[in-house]
Order: structure tokens, then C-alpha cells, then sequence
């Protein structure tokens, strides 16, 4: 019988069956005491938990009335195996309580045996710890889980691969990793808001999810970069499908707050051990291969090569460079003149940017100029090269050098020109360096419509308001160039140096060139042939209405230096 204390007499007196009552219901935790999975006792704390008014009604219930089999059976056979043979110790155990309103509580409990008079029963006692466990739950997936999109986040990604490649490792198997990243992703944020983007986002998580299997991981480890885990598997076809699906799912077009978007992905994949057998080392084989799609033109998927790792590293460091290639004043533009081929006046000159890099000699901008864009470059660089470009003009003008109406062109991205217009940049070039307006020309290709065509036409709007010519340039090479010469507000054409060559021997050429010309003389548009090599062309040229051109005949793109030295000998 249990003993007591006496507090006057510090000796053992027996007490009664309703002080053990009494003290089983005044303890915080519930208390069950059952045989054979029969509940002999409950106290009031176990009733309430349980969702039961009288703790009285639970005697004689079976503990799986309010456990699943399975968890009760998890905690019998945890007794039954154990070897705590005075049954002090117990068996801890987290568990799923069944209430009578069928809502589910968890629990953590502990189980001890009682060898009372009547024979060996046991004592249960556990705490209602479902609040804390759902707040666990919501740590937890803040921790490992994007918010936005709800996939893996960059920490459960790497703990998972960790995982996929120590049991690759084991089993002798491969594994792919796909880096993706979005193409366009950028202009979504810029033209139609963040909003937009973070419905796009959804909307690919959801898509990707879509390509892989259950056994698969697609995680967003930040911005519209994503990577996705193939577990299992081997270079060949599965991956290749796997990927084109991706592809195929990216390029079908998203409705964003009703209106349609457009975009695409560059899709980088690496194999373990083929490519690497060390995860860091995999990590940057697949980004390097995802490089490679979107250096190939993007919308692509490429698999990781042995050369791509030399690139990977050229790249970095010509990325490194280029960061200080104004600052050292390795940045130089080059002229080209562009004659009236009626009467061998220079009109104005072409400028051409090029990277005079102090070991690797003349860098072209098809080399540079993506990386520049890439890298956040990009402005920085236009910039420099219109003011320098605007000041070497104003120069050669105000020294008499040239003709009065004399001008200079700068090729610009499409994004960047309206980059320019709405930052207002050029207009305090312009004041500062002297030069009229009019005396500036900026070169637009017509794919400045592809992306955003009410935006784009509203900057360019602008920079015509501010004086600034446009021409077109490389006409005649687009899908659309009939149609945007009519939409756009360009004052010249330029047709493309593929067809010049030609005009004079292949009749295809002749009849696509005549049309333009004839095109653009209806529409008062000037025209401008580009490269112009051999004084039958240009007079071809002349012929037929195209009295500007620019080219080897001529003279080939020159520092002002070069220039100044042709300009005194003609």
C-alpha cells in the first residue's frame, strides 16, 4: 500500500484510495493505467486530452480506441523487447492520440510496469505537445522550404544531394544534377512587376515538379535559379528527356495577372562520378554546363564536358578583368567612316567599342559584351561609350576637322536603349559634351520589340522627342522586318552586310535588296549599305537610290587618331 509522511510525526501512515484519487487528478500530465490494452483508470488531465467529459467513462475502453494500431503496437512491442526488468526506467514513445471529435493530438508519453497486488499492469503517462510540435513543423520548413514557391530551399537541396551521393556511393549508381535557370526571368520583373514574377516563379515550380519523378528533388536555391536532383540515373536518354520536358514546359507560354509571358531556360547537367566525385566539384560542373546552354543561345540543355571546365576558368577571369577594364583605361573606340558614295564625302562615323586587354591583345565585343551584360556591366560600359563617343565628335566639329552636319552612330542592346532613355541619360551627355542632338545617332535592331513593345516604343518615342536619330540597323536579316519598319520611329536603314557582297552577282539578292531600297524610299527612310568592298557595289548602290555606305572600299574601323590622318588626306 502506499505510505505517506507525516509531517509532525515523520513516520509512515497508510493513505486512502481517494488521496491517491485526489493526487492522481491534481497532476498536470495525463495519467492511464491499462492491462492487456484495457484502461482500468484515467485521470481528469487524460480525459481532457482524450476529449472525453468523465474520466470515470474511459475505464474499461481499449487503448486502440484512441491509438492507431500501429502506434500502440509500436509501443507494446518496445515493451515487450525490453529488458528493464524492475519496469523504473520505462519506454518513452511520440504518439498519435485519437480524440472522440476525431481530431488528432500528438503526445509524448511514458510507459512503466506496475506489479500491483492484483497482478502486473501498466502506467501511461504522457502530455498534449501537439502545439509545439506544429510550431517544430513551421521552424522546419522555414528552414529547408522556399516561401515562395514551397520546394526545397539552397539547405535541404545540399542536404539532400549529400544524401543521394553517399548512397550512390554505396550502391554503385548515378546520379544527374540539373542546374536550370530562367531566361527572361529580368525583363518579367521589370516590365510587368514583382508580382508577376513571383506568379511565374509558382507557376514553374509547379511545371518542373511536373517533369520529375516521386524519388526526384526540384529545389529553388534562389532568385529564378533552380536545380533539380535524378537520383538513379544514368548519362543517356532518361536524363535528355527529362531535360527537354523541362525545356518544352518553360517555353509554353504563362498567363501572369491575364496577360501572356514568354520565357525560356538554359538547362546545365553533370553526372556522378562521370563528371565529378566530389559534390563541389559537381556543383560547378553542372553550372558550368548551364553556362554553356545559355552562351549557345539559351533554350537548351547542354551536358558537362572535360573542355568546359578551361572555359569556366578563361571566363572568370576575363569576368575579373573586364570589372576593371575602364578603371585602367583599356576601353578604346574605333570609327569607321560612312561616305556619300556620290561625291566621297565623310558624312559621320560608325564607333566601335573594343578592349585593348593588356595580355590577351584586341578583344572583340562578341566576346565581352554579353559578359558585360551578364555581369551588370552593361550600363556602365554605354555609357562610357556614348559620352566618349559624343565628345570625340564635338571635338572634330569644333576644330573644323569635319562637315558641319557631320554625326556619329552607337549600337545599343534594346534593353539598354531604353535603359538609357528612361534614365535620362543621354540629355546630360549631350549638354556636357556639346554636341547637338541631331549629331547623335543610335542603332536599334527590330528585336527591341520582341520583348516589350508598348514600352519599348514609348522610350524610343523619347529619344526621337530629344532629338536623337535612329536608325535600323542589320535590315533585312529579322522575320519581321517589313512590319517593324513601319511601327518604328527610325529615320534610317541599314541594310545588312550579308547582302552587299551578293548585290551584284546573285539575283536573289538583287531582287531583296532592290525591295528595300524601294521600301524605304516610299516610307522617307534613308538608306545606308554596309559593307561595301568593291567599287561595283557601291556604284550598284548609288543606282538604286543608296547613296550612304560604309565599308573596306572606304576604310575599315580606325582609332581618332587614324581618323584625323584620313580625314587630311582627303
Amino acid at each position: 500500500m502506499p505510505t505517506n509522511i507525516n509531517e509532525q510525526t515523520m513516520q509512515p501512515s497508510a493513505i486512502t484510495d481517494d488521496d491517491f484519487r485526489l493526487l492522481a487528478q491534481r497532476l498536470p500530465g495525463g495519467i492511464l493505467i491499462h492491462k492487456d490494452g484495457k484502461i482500468l483508470f484515467a485521470n481528469g488531465q487524460a480525459s481532457n486530452i482524450i476529449g472525453v467529459e468523465n474520466s470515470s467513462s474511459l475505464s474499461g475502453k481499449m487503448l486502440t480506441e484512441f491509438f492507431p494500431p500501429d502506434a500502440w503496437n509500436r509501443l507494446k512491442q518496445s515493451i515487450d523487447e525490453g529488458n528493464h526488468q524492475d519496469g523504473l526506467s520505462g519506454w518513452s514513445a511520440d504518439l498519435q492520440l485519437i480524440r472522440t471529435d476525431d481530431k488528432e493530438v500528438h503526445i509524448e508519453s511514458t510507459t512503466t510496469k506496475i506489479p500491483f497486488s492484483t497482478g502486473e499492469a501498466f502506467c501511461t503517462t504522457f502530455q498534449d505537445v501537439s502545439q509545439r510540435k506544429k510550431s517544430e513543423k513551421i521552424i522546419h520548413k522555414q528552414a529547408n522550404y522556399d516561401t515562395l514557391t514551397n520546394l526545397p530551399n539552397r539547405t535541404l537541396f545540399m542536404d539532400r544531394l549529400t544524401q543521394e551521393l553517399i548512397r550512390a556511393k554505396r550502391l554503385k549508381s548515378r546520379v544527374a544534377l540539373m542546374f536550370i535557370d530562367l531566361d527572361r526571368f529580368k525583363w518579367v520583373n521589370d516590365t510587368m512587376g514583382h508580382g508577376a514574377g513571383d506568379l511565374l516563379l509558382q507557376e514553374v515550380s509547379s511545371r518542373l515538379q511536373k517533369c520529375l519523378r516521386k524519388s526526384d528533388t526540384v529545389a529553388r536555391i534562389g532568385g529564378d535559379e533552380f536545380t533539380a536532383i535524378l537520383p538513379d540515373m544514368i548519362r543517356g536518354p532518361h536524363a535528355e528527356r527529362v531535360a527537354g520536358s523541362v525545356l518544352t514546359e518553360l517555353a509554353t507560354p504563362f498567363i501572369l495577372d491575364g496577360q501572356e509571358a514568354f520565357i525560356s531556360g538554359s538547362v546545365g547537367i553533370a553526372v556522378y562520378p562521370d563528371d565529378a566525385k566530389e559534390m563541389d566539384d559537381l556543383l560547378k560542373n553542372a553550372d558550368t554546363a548551364m553556362y554553356r546552354a545559355k552562351n549557345d543561345g539559351r533554350n537548351a540543355f547542354r551536358f558537362y564536358t572535360p573542355d568546359m571546365h578551361e572555359e569556366a576558368q578563361e571566363r572568370m577571369e576575363l569576368e575579373t578583368d573586364l570589372h576593371h577594364a575602364l578603371e585602367r583605361n583599356e576601353l578604346l573606340l574605333n570609327y569607321q567612316p560612312i561616305i556619300d558614295m556620290s561625291n566621297n564625302t565623310v558624312m559621320g562615323v560608325e564607333s566601335f567599342i573594343r578592349w585593348n586587354h593588356p595580355r590577351r591583345g584586341s578583344i572583340p565585343p562578341k566576346t565581352f559584351i554579353p559578359l558585360a551584360e551578364e555581369i551588370g556591366l552593361i550600363a556602365e560600359i554605354t555609357k562610357w561609350t556614348i559620352r566618349t563617343a559624343c565628345f570625340q565628335t564635338q571635338k572634330w566639329r569644333s576644330q573644323k576637322m569635319v562637315i558641319d552636319d557631320f554625326f556619329v552612330s552607337v549600337n545599343l542592346s534594346c534593353t539598354r536603349c531604353r535603359e538609357l532613355s528612361t534614365d535620362d541619360k543621354i540629355s546630360p551627355i549631350l549638354k556636357e559634351s556639346g554636341l547637338p542632338p541631331t549629331a547623335l545617332v543610335m542603332e536599334i535592331t527590330e528585336n527591341i520589340l520582341s520583348e516589350d513593345e508598348p514600352r519599348a516604343m514609348v522610350m524610343l518615342n523619347k529619344l526621337v522627342d530629344l532629338g536623337v536619330n535612329l536608325w535600323l540597323d542589320d535590315f533585312g536579316t529579322g522575320y519581321s522586318s517589313l512590319s517593324v519598319l513601319k511601327k518604328l520611329p527610325v529615320n534610317g536603314i541599314k541594310i545588312d552586310r550579308a547582302f552587299v557582297p551578293d548585290v551584284t552577282s546573285n539575283p536573289e539578292t538583287t531582287v531583296l535588296v532592290e525591295a528595300i531600297m524601294s521600301l524605304a524610299k516610299s516610307l522617307k527612310r534613308r538608306v545606308i549599305g554596309e559593307g561595301v568592298e568593291r567599287k561595283d557595289q557601291a556604284e550598284y548602290l548609288i543606282k538604286h537610290g543608296c547613296n550612304w555606305g560604309q565599308g573596306y572600299l572606304y576604310s575599315k574601323a580606325i582609332t581618332a587618331d587614324e581618323f584625323e590622318e584620313y580625314l587630311a588626306k582627303k
